[in-house]
C-alpha cells in the first residue's frame, strides 16, 4: 500500500492501516483512498486561500513585490489519484503544473527565457507607451534629454512614459546599465510548502473514513 500526499514522501501509513486495507476489496478500497485524497486537497486549498504553509507559517512574499495572492491555480488542478487500489497520489495532471508545485513546495531555482515570457505574458507591444516600471527605472539610471536652449536635464517619469515608446525604453535602459537584453535568466524561488500533512493527522482521518463506511454498509 503507498500513500503519497507529499512530494517525496512516501508513506504516513501505519502498518497495520495498511494490512487492514489490503484485506478490504478493490473497490472498498479506492473508495477509502479517494476520500482521503480529498480531504488531504480540502487542507492544501486553505492553505493556498490563507497563505500558510503546513506548519501554519505565512507564505514566503513575493520576489517581485506584488501583493497579490499566490499559488491560486497550483490548488485549483490538484487532484486525487488511486492506482491499482493501492496507491493514492495527490498531483497535477499537466506535468508541467507539477513541476511548479513541487518547486514552490520545496524552493529552489526556476530558469526563465525571454521566449517563456513571452508565452506567458504575450509579446510586449514595443509602440506601446513605456510602462511606469520603465519609467522609474531610466530615472534611477540617471536618463537624460536636451534642454530647449542645449544642454542636459534629468526627466521626469511622467515625461518617460508621455514621450517614449515600450521598444525605445527598453533599448535606452540596457545601454544605460550597460548590459545586453538578458535572453534567460535563473529566478529564486522560496519554499512554501502547502501540501502535506502529519502522519497521526492521515492515519486518525484514515480511520475516521473506514468507520464511516462500515457504518453505512452496515445501515
Amino acid at each position: 500500500m503507498t500513500l503519497i500526499i507529499k512530494p517525496n514522501k512516501s508513506q504516513v501509513l501505519s502498518a497495520s492501516q495498511q494490512l487492514a486495507l489490503l484485506r478490504l476489496p478493490a473497490n472498498k478500497r479506492t473508495r477509502i483512498l479517494k476520500t482521503l485524497g480529498r480531504y488531504e486537497r480540502t487542507l492544501a486549498r486553505k492553505r493556498i486561500s490563507s497563505q500558510t504553509t503546513v506548519d501554519g507559517r505565512r507564505f514566503a512574499k513575493s520576489k517581485s513585490g506584488k501583493k497579490s495572492r499566490l499559488l491560486q491555480r497550483l490548488g485549483r488542478t490538484l487532484e486525487p489519484y488511486v492506482k491499482n487500489a493501492n496507491r493514492l497520489e495527490l498531483k497535477h495532471k499537466a506535468p508541467m503544473t507539477g513541476r511548479i508545485a513541487a518547486l514552490h513546495q520545496k524552493g529552489g531555482i526556476e530558469r526563465m527565457t525571454a521566449s517563456r515570457m513571452n508565452r506567458i505574458h504575450g509579446q510586449p507591444d514595443y509602440k506601446a507607451p513605456a510602462s511606469r516600471s520603465q519609467a522609474k527605472a531610466l530615472v534611477a539610471n540617471g536618463y537624460q534629454v536636451r534642454k530647449a536652449k542645449g544642454g542636459l536635464r534629468r526627466t521626469t517619469i511622467r515625461e518617460v512614459m508621455e514621450t517614449l515608446t515600450h521598444g525605445k525604453a527598453g533599448l535606452i535602459l540596457s545601454k544605460l546599465r550597460g548590459k545586453p537584453k538578458k535572453q534567460s535568466w535563473s529566478i529564486p524561488v522560496a519554499a512554501r510548502p502547502f501540501l502535506g500533512d502529519k502522519a497521526a493527522n492521515v492515519q486518525r482521518q484514515l480511520a475516521g473514513i473506514i468507520e464511516q463506511i462500515n457504518k453505512t454498509q452496515r445501515g
